[in-house]
């Protein structure tokens, strides 16, 4: 029988190593563990760190103690049982208790630097899986171990774990066929409630959906936010563990969470057959990857909670053949189009709340049926309005039945008149908002101006560095602010998934709508004015100072949503926002911010005014580079005549409409009307702004371009030639628009017929860029790019081929496997892998 160590802290993870030892047991695989010694001469330590050694798998389990330090060492048994197994060479699967969960005081050391520490260590060096109860541990623990024992290593582990110089290549992840289904796997985010009432009717009716048909089934739970859909799922999936061996949730408001749901299935999964490719594997990859094994496997349900759009997960469900699917969704909209007939999910009737209420005050609400009755009234027979109130008056002292409802009477309802006909659950929930609100505000005055702050936001993971502008708190003092409100379930801490090399990850907050809503209505009408200008000040000091450094770009895309939601569209930041999302690949979303800036301008200044005529010609260019460049070029002809009105014809702003016409005009198909309109405008250019001025030398370097693509290469090349000397002297040796002449002049010396001068050109401009821009700037990936366009034109095929493998990776990472330069990169190696091989055919 295969032996697995199981090592962890004694008394404080008693229950944790006893779940794990059950799955390990129903495996067949015998768990060695502290529970299994019995007396004898031994030295504990030598006893534990052999048996570490005779073992299969080492397991370590850590929460919040250090472990026992034996007389005459430095490091606890703990420790050292993990070193030996890791010296031995043993299999180690590492499982850390989530930072975020709650965990009692006296299971905790009273300095936590040793064992935080401990923690640092094992995070840092080792891929671990995170659980916050013994449920989610050994269901974790039984699928990695199954997938480590059920599939050999692959020979390559090791080379890949190895130390080696420079980048590793990412190994593909295995074949989802052969990954085995675990013994049992249940990934849900809590443990269902005790007190489940009300809901047995709906409970049938889901299990009657899901268990009738053949292929995927699919059923979607429909009703308002607080209603209990979520709490719906977990009980049925409790109830039918039996039926499957995978039940798996996927957080999936957002597009973005629906992937990294299925991503993360991916990674339990593929963890024990290939932990590197399940760690190395991109979102994209492992969702993918997910898809293919659920469409191989039987007896799994994914449940996909608080879907926005049904449009945001139909992709998904059409590539599902069988299986059991539920879905969470507060929209009632769109599901009959994928074949889906909801479940709707309705406010409990009154028997049940009261049943309900009961249950959760204890036996001090027996006899009290009328108050009962009368506090479900009030909170509208909503579960989530009926769960809060019960916590609150279990927990708060001296807060009965009846002074519950006296201070409901007694709280502002500012929400009641903001909400619509048919919700009344909304304003129930609002009520206990606001008491909760009301106790924060006499325990922490800061804690409340924070959650009135947040209202201000986007719902969703708001980095909390935003906070760190107010001026009357330190991050100290902030973080307790926001340790009360969490602890009052009106926030949710989390911290970021994903977090690029170099970079620390992000602390994040997210309030639920509903909480957002009825606190903004909370808020005195003289106050809410100041609160929504601090929230927008406090989100543009947070952005990042240059939007197109690409170091800025992760601060960038937190800050996003916020920065859309807060920023009015006269602010320098929508701008830098605007600017960013251009600069990272995203026109689309600049266009849609531009026609919110223009739309501004022209209610608030009118058609005429100059900030008006700006916002115009930036919306004409973000038309064109979200891909309609006909539609830009009409937009600035159009807009030209109407500067040369208002502003004259020799204005600097109508000089550049000019400029730019020319250019999309030429995007649009017609270089040669590009190539004249610039010839025109670069003599009025050089006598209103004098030949040395930077924008004369933008018109003389977009002359050349046209005329080159207006087929005469030769010139544009000569063009570029005399310009490059110039731009050196006025603007320096390593200015960006110099390096743009300098890659330019390169292109059109190779289009001319010179393909080796173009190559050596740009062999000699790619070290500058990198020492200028970075390795990993985008221009300096298209130089990469070029370089072995030229360098393959010139003769060498295999050469080429060797500069775009090497560049792919990069591009790769840096841009995502599916951008369009990644694609043009990965099409041009397939090119010169042929053009390689036809040249050795000829050759041999």
């Amino acid at each position: 029988m295969t032996r697995v160590y199981v090592s962890s802290t004694f008394t404080d993870l008693r229950a944790e190593r006893a779940a794990v030892r059950q799955v390990l047991e129903r495996m067949g695989v015998q768990a060695v563990s502290q529970e299994g010694y019995v007396a004898e001469s031994a030295c504990p330590l030598d006893k534990c760190l052999a048996d570490v050694r005779s073992c299969a798998m080492y397991i370590g389990i850590f929460a919040w103690r250090y472990g026992y330090i034996p007389p005459g060492c430095e490091q606890s048994i703990t420790d050292l049982e993990y070193r030996a197994a890791r010296d031995a060479g043993l299999p180690v699967l590492i499982f850390l208790l989530d930072p975020q969960a709650p965990w009692p005081p006296p299971r905790m050391d009273d300095d936590l630097t040793r064992i935080r520490a401990l923690r640092a260590e094992l995070a840092t060096d080792l891929l671990c899986s995170i659980f916050t109860t013994s449920e989610e541990l050994a269901s974790l623990v039984g699928a990695a171990v199954h997938n480590r024992l059920h599939l050999p290593r692959s020979a390559a582990d090791d080379s890949l774990t190895a130390d080696k110089p420079g980048s590793t290549p990412r190994r593909p992840l295995p074949a989802a066929k052969q990954v085995p289904a675990p013994e049992i796997l249940i990934g849900v985010p809590r443990r269902p409630a005790t007190q489940f009432l009300g809901r047995e009717q709906a409970l049938t009716a889901l299990r009657a959906r899901l268990a009738t048909g053949a292929g995927v089934i699919t059923q979607a739970i429909v009703g308002l936010g607080g209603v209990g859909k979520s709490e719906l799922a977990l009980q049925y999936a409790r109830r039918h563990r039996e039926d499957y061996r995978l039940v798996w949730w996927v957080e999936a408001e957002t597009p973005a969470q629906i992937q990294a749901g299925l991503a993360s299935l991916a990674r339990v999964l593929a963890a024990g057959a290939d932990p590197v490719a399940a760690e190395q594997a991109t979102p994209d990859e492992a969702a993918a990857w997910t898809l293919e094994w659920l469409n191989t496997h039987t007896g799994w349900l994914v449940i996909f909670d608080n879907v926005e759009e049904a449009a945001d997960i139909e992709l998904y469900l059409a590539r599902l053949a069988s299986g059991h699917v539920v879905i969470t969704t507060r929209r009632d909209v769109g599901w009959q189009q994928t074949g889906i007939t909801p479940l709707r999910l309705d406010l409990l009737e009154r028997p049940a709340s009261i049943d309900l209420l009961a249950d959760l005050i204890g036996p001090s609400a027996a006899g009290q049926t009328p108050l009962l009755d009368q506090l479900a009234d009030q909170l509208g027979d909503l579960p989530l309005a009926l769960r809060q109130a019960g916590a609150y008056i279990t927990r708060t002292p001296r807060i009965t039945l009846a002074r519950y409802l006296q201070l409901l009477q007694q709280t502002p309802t500012r929400v009641h008149a903001a909400v619509p006909t048919g919700g009344d659950a909304a304003r129930a929930v609002a009520d206990v908002w606001a008491l909760s609100c009301e106790r924060i505000r006499l325990v922490n005055p800061l804690a409340l101006h924070v959650l009135n702050l947040l209202t201000c936001y986007a719902p969703d993971n708001l980095p909390v560095t935003v906070l760190d502008g107010l001026a009357e708190a330190d991050d100290l003092v902030i973080g307790e602010a926001l340790a009360l409100l969490a602890s009052y379930s009106l926030i949710t801490l989390t911290t970021t998934s994903e977090v690029p090399a170099g970079q620390e990850p992000h602390d994040l907050i997210s309030v639920h709508r509903l909480i957002q809503a009825t606190v903004q209505a909370q808020i005195p009408d003289d106050q809410r004015e100041t609160i929504g200008r601090q929230a927008t000040t406090l989100l543009q000091a947070a952005l990042p100072d240059d939007p197109e450094q690409m170091a800025n770009w992760p601060s960038y895309r937190l800050l996003l949503p916020h920065a859309r939601t807060v920023l009015p569209p006269d602010s320098s930041g929508l701008a830098q926002v605007r600017d960013y999302l251009e600069a990272s690949g995203d026109p689309v979303t600049a266009l849609d911010i531009q026609h919110q800036i223009h739309l501004h301008h022209l209610h608030i200044s009118g058609p005429e005014h100059a900030d008006t005529l700006n916002a115009q010609h930036d919306l004409a260019y973000y038309v064109g580079e979200a891909g309609d460049a006909a539609a830009a070029r009409d937009q600035l002809a159009a807009l030209l005549p109407i500067e040369q009105h208002l502003l004259g014809t020799d204005h600097p702003s109508t000089l550049i409409t000019r400029d730019n016409l020319a250019g999309w005009t030429g995007q649009a198909g017609d270089a040669a009307a590009a190539r004249d309109q610039l010839a025109a405008l670069l003599p009025i250019r050089e006598r209103v702004l004098g030949t040395d001025h930077p924008d004369t030398l933008i018109t003389q370097h977009e002359l050349a371009g046209w005329t080159g693509e207006a087929g005469d290469t030769a010139a544009a090349r000569d063009q570029l030639a005399a310009l490059l000397p110039i731009e050196q002297h006025l603007l320096g040796i390593d200015h960006p628009d110099t390096l743009t002449t300098q890659h330019e002049l390169a292109a059109w010396t190779g289009e001319a017929g010179d393909m080796a001068a173009a190559r050596d050109q740009l062999a000699a401009l790619l070290p500058i860029r990198e020492r200028v821009l970075g390795t990993d700037h985008p221009s300096t990936l298209i130089t990469r790019d070029n370089l072995a366009h030229w360098t393959g034109q010139a003769g060498d095929a295999a050469a080429a081929r060797d500069q775009l493998a090497a560049l792919l990776p990069i591009r790769e990472r840096v841009l995502g496997t599916d951008h369009p330069s990644t694609l043009i990169t990965r099409y041009n190696l397939a090119h010169w892998t042929k053009e390689a091989g036809d040249q050795a055919s000829e050759n041999g």
